[in-house]
Parts: C-alpha cells; sequence; structure tokens
C-alpha cells in the first residue's frame, strides 16, 4: 500500500507542457516538408522552361542555317522556284537567294533544297542527289510556337507556352553590320538573325516569363 501511494502521474500542466512541444515539433517539421516540396518544384519548373527555351532555340538554329541551300551551286546562284502545300491548297514563289529568309518581328521563314528522291529542283547536291525545294515557317499561334511545313499544310505545336517575343534582322552595311527590323531589312542581305523567346512555365510559378536570346548565323550567304 505503501509503494502505491508513492506513486504519482502527469500533472494537467506538465500534459499540456507534453502537447505543445509536441505539437510545435510536428509543425516545424510540417514546414520543412513544404518548404523543401515548393523548392523541388520550383527548380524542376526552371529546368523545364530552361530545357525548352534551349531545344527550340536550336530548332530554330537548325534551320535557319539551312536557308538558301541550294544544292553543289554557288550561294550567290539565282533560283526561282515554287513550293505547293497539302492544305490549303496553295503555291509559293521562292527566289534563291534573294527571299531564302523572310519574317516579321514574331515570325520566321526558311527556305532551302533539301534531298528527295523524286525532286525536281533546277541543281543536285555534290553527290548528284536530286533535290526539292522546301520551306518552313515558325509563328506564334496563340501562347504556343507552331511551324508549318508543306507536308502537312497546316501548323504543328513546336512548344507549349512559348512565344517568338522578338527578330532583329542584321544585315550588311558597308564595313559595319546594321541592326534591322522585319520592315526596314534587305532580307537578301540579311546575314545573321537575333532570336528571342519568352518561355512562361505552365504551374505559374514565375511572374514574368523567362527570356532567351540568341544571334544565328546565316551559313548560305555571300
Amino acid at each position: 500500500m505503501r509503494s502505491l501511494n508513492q506513486q504519482s502521474g502527469l500533472s494537467l500542466i506538465e500534459l499540456m507542457v507534453t502537447l505543445l512541444l509536441s505539437t510545435i515539433l510536428l509543425l516545424g517539421v510540417m514546414q520543412l516538408f513544404i518548404n523543401t516540396s515548393n523548392s523541388d518544384r520550383t527548380s524542376n519548373e526552371l529546368a523545364r522552361v530552361q530545357e525548352t527555351g534551349r531545344v527550340v532555340m536550336e530548332l530554330i538554329a537548325q534551320e535557319a542555317r539551312r536557308a538558301g541551300y541550294q544544292g553543289c551551286v554557288s550561294t550567290s546562284s539565282e533560283t526561282e522556284t515554287n513550293v505547293s502545300y497539302q492544305s490549303p491548297n496553295a503555291t509559293v514563289d521562292i527566289k534563291f537567294p534573294a527571299n531564302a529568309i523572310n519574317g516579321t518581328a514574331s515570325s520566321l521563314v526558311f527556305s532551302y533544297a533539301r534531298p528527295n528522291p523524286s525532286g525536281a529542283f533546277k541543281y543536285r547536291d555534290c553527290a548528284n542527289n536530286k533535290l526539292e525545294p522546301y520551306q518552313i515557317i515558325f509563328s506564334n499561334c496563340q501562347a504556343n510556337l507552331c511551324m508549318r511545313d508543306p507536308n502537312t499544310g497546316a501548323s504543328q505545336q513546336v512548344a507549349a507556352n512559348t512565344n517568338i517575343q522578338s527578330i532583329q534582322y542584321i544585315q550588311s552595311c558597308g564595313a559595319n553590320n546594321c541592326i534591322k527590323t522585319a520592315t526596314t531589312a534587305d532580307m537578301g542581305l540579311v546575314r545573321q538573325i537575333q532570336v528571342t523567346l519568352a518561355v512562361t512555365d505552365s504551374r505559374g510559378e514565375f511572374e514574368q516569363p523567362r527570356l532567351f536570346t540568341s544571334v544565328i548565323e546565316l551559313r548560305n550567304r555571300l
């Protein structure tokens, strides 16, 4: 009986203090988890935006470097041909090298000859393979970037939440280079283009779109 009388449990104050400390510890763990999760989500979204900008810019640069290619002839050779689109039914006239590149402040048009066994282009490549005229167009379609080619005729989405924000055309001006807009540039003299892409994240993690700018050299120019 004496041993039982000497035993005692927690007082109400001790119990309340224990619950308070446990609650604070639990809230701290939960806050740490939330912060880590948010940070990981932001990092993943930033990586996705950067990868989208890099891939799209490389795709545009790849087509830009092909612009004006006419096969195994001088880049100054003058050729007039046309490209027929499947849908809508239309024929686009192309004059090489003058309008091998064209565009506006937010769209780009690249024309070149590409391999095709049944092609009827005026020239052939250096391996004597036949070529066909080809034209590809990059343009904004609402919040996305699209491209149009003669194979389908319709615009196809290249990247979501991506737009061409601006394009500057760099042409020869005597011994110097001049930066022109689409309305003032002589496309036949353009040697480089400066493209700026705006990429927006899909989850709204960033208040402003990320901008990616690149100067692309046109290879098939004198």
